[in-house]
């Protein structure tokens, strides 16, 4: 397509040349009378006449390589969006927003990019056309909204199709921005119950500003990482910034990957003591990498990596594995067996095999499910309040206790106290922190251990260091206390050696 434009812009060229010499023949021919004896005229007829059948020829060219891209656009849009249309791609997308930055003799506003449901879904029905069919109805969709509707001026945006996803560019303030994001959302969810498509639709929009530092690939790129974050926090839209990217590199996805395999993932135990019974009645499953080259990490250390590289599903579940083989190694031993709570990323938790993953490990290693409780993130919970609410329903009806993990430390939301089905709150390590020389912090640590005995919810202090601060908790009615004045996490042997011998219980006993 690109050698076509070349070519005939090079024929319109010379064939402006031929026309030129031939105007400047006739003119000599004309007025200046030595010439008369030589045929300038004629050459100069000739030269006019090949110039404009020349123009001609270039422009008849011209219009067939567009009518070539038009075919081309049309049989990409058949595979995109399940129709031939002059929605367009990212080529003429290009060339639209430099017509318009002429226009408004500026650059754009945003970048807005979006999908009408996660790259899952979209991936595995896009085999049988459901979203082909969906991505068809939001192209026409676009059309009409943005370049035909009263609501807006169509020399203000920019759209296209590009890998997966629409793009639009704006020249329209912030707020204009965000009134079309809730505008298309809205529609999505209007036009998947309005054709009866068979899709689960959660909208994903990203955002990034339109900076004269940054080329138009460079923008869409910040725009696309908006879009992959919100899908990642399930968060309804994101607007970019530098710090969403969290760059894994290659040999740092390689040496994890290869821990994996090679076995290099450890699960250690952390117990927790109960202040009214003075005994320890579980324990949290904490993941460590042992590796040869760095030594022991902690998840501080590579879970970010694993999360980035698409690596946190193969943690999750090894960890889960361990855990419930572990567990199974106990009963048979007729050792002390203790309930353990694990913890599952955002990204788990919400993935649509997670349940199915958890049972099919559960029934295979033959271990109870009151054995095992699921520690779920405040930030995870509050994502999407909606599905957790149905999975947190789904997996205490099959009996999983269920913990929320880090309370506080984001924006807590107190409704979800009672609207969700937590047996547990841990109190983040933030808080307690803060007990025995900060006055504000006892209050709110006691504000919220009265506030999960009112919703008949337990309360565990995380992070706990200090005697002064286990005597601080004993008094504001604090039920467990997990952190290193008990003990440090452990391997799975020390950890039951730790439960057989360990001096807090003992030293109960004696009392």
């Amino acid at each position: 397509m690109y050698k076509q434009k070349r070519t005939a812009r090079a024929l319109f060229i010379v064939f402006i040349i031929f026309t030129a010499l031939g105007l400047a023949s006739i003119v000599l021919y004309q007025f200046i009378p030595f010439v008369k004896d030589y045929p300038f005229f004629t050459l100069g007829s000739a030269m006019i006449t090949c110039g404009y059948a020349g123009i001609a020829f270039a422009n008849l060219y011209k219009l067939i390589s567009f009518d070539e891209q038009i075919r081309s656009l049309y049989i990409e849009n058949r595979y995109n969006l399940s129709r031939e249309s002059l929605f367009f791609n990212y080529q003429l997308f290009e060339k639209r927003i430099n017509k318009l930055i002429k226009l408004h003799k500026k650059q754009g506003t945003y970048i807005i990019s979006f999908t009408a449901s996660k790259r899952t879904v979209m991936r595995n029905l896009y085999r049988n056309g459901t979203i082909t069919q969906l991505n068809g109805f939001i192209s026409d969709y676009l059309n009409e909204l943005l370049g035909h509707s009263k609501d807006y001026n169509p020399n203000d945006f920019a759209y296209c199709y590009y890998h997966g996803q629409f793009v639009i560019y704006s020249f329209v303030p912030l707020n204009k921005v965000q009134d079309i994001i809730l505008t298309i959302q809205k529609e999505i969810y209007a036009i998947v119950a309005r054709n009866d498509l068979k899709v689960y639709t959660i909208p994903y929009f990203g955002v990034a500003d339109v900076r004269q530092d940054l080329s138009l690939f460079e923008v869409l790129d910040n725009a696309l990482t908006a879009r992959d974050y919100s899908e990642t926090h399930f968060e309804s839209e994101t607007f970019y910034s530098d710090d969403l990217r969290k760059d894994a590199s290659l040999s740092e996805v390689e040496e994890l990957r290869e821990a994996i395999q090679n076995n290099e993932l450890e699960v250690y135990y952390q117990p927790k003591f109960h202040l009214a019974t003075k005994k320890f009645v579980g324990c949290e499953a904490l993941v460590r990498w042992n590796s040869p080259r760095y030594g022991l990490l902690t998840p501080a250390r590579f879970l970010d990596k694993a999360e980035v590289s698409g690596l946190i599903h193969e943690i999750d579940m090894f960890v889960f594995k361990r855990v419930c083989e572990d567990l199974a190694s106990i009963r048979r031993k007729g050792d002390r067996m203790l309930p353990v709570s694990v913890n599952f990323s955002m990204y788990e938790f919400y993935s649509p095999d997670f349940f199915d993953n958890i049972l099919k490990t559960i029934n295979k290693t033959g271990v109870q499910t009151s054995l095992i409780q699921i520690e779920v993130t405040e930030t995870t919970a509050q994502a999407n309040p909606f599905m957790t609410t149905s999975i947190l329903k789904k997996l205490k009806e099959n009996g999983f206790r269920i913990l929320m993990d880090d309370f506080g430390l984001g924006f807590s939301n107190l409704g979800n106290l009672n609207r969700m089905e937590f047996d547990t709150v841990k109190i983040d390590k933030s808080f307690i922190d803060g007990l025995i020389t900060d006055a504000k912090s006892r209050e709110i640590v006691k504000f919220l251990i009265a506030l999960c005995k009112t919703n008949n919810m337990e309360v565990i202090a995380e992070g706990v260091d200090k005697i002064e601060q286990v005597e601080i908790l004993k008094k504001a009615k604090c039920d467990v206390i997990q952190g290193f004045f008990y003990s440090k996490p452990l391997p799975i042997r020390d950890y039951q050696d730790f439960l057989n011998n360990n001096p807090f219980e003992k030293k109960e006993e004696a009392e």
